[in-house]
């Protein structure tokens, strides 16, 4: 049907969050591969890679591999 669940975009030369935020557009988007770019790299230098990724893309579950807990789901345990 055409539904994107996975998308693998690791060593692209991703740089503007603002060109990831496209990816938000993809409804069914739960896992995503971004290792290698300079976006990734950048973010995760500064130690806020999952929590910038996550919060433009909200529907992640997975990223780089990584399962995504988000703190509201941590709380509800």
């Amino acid at each position: 049907d055409g539904t994107i669940y996975f998308m693998y975009l690791s060593n692209q030369l991703q740089t503007v969050l603002t060109e990831f935020v496209k990816l938000a557009e993809l409804p069914c988007l739960e896992d995503l591969v971004f290792v290698g770019n300079p976006l990734e790299e950048k973010h995760s230098a500064e130690g806020n890679w999952i929590d910038e990724a996550t919060k433009r893309v909200p529907k992640l579950k997975k990223l780089d591999g990584t399962p995504v807990i988000k703190e509201d789901e941590e709380e509800e345990s």
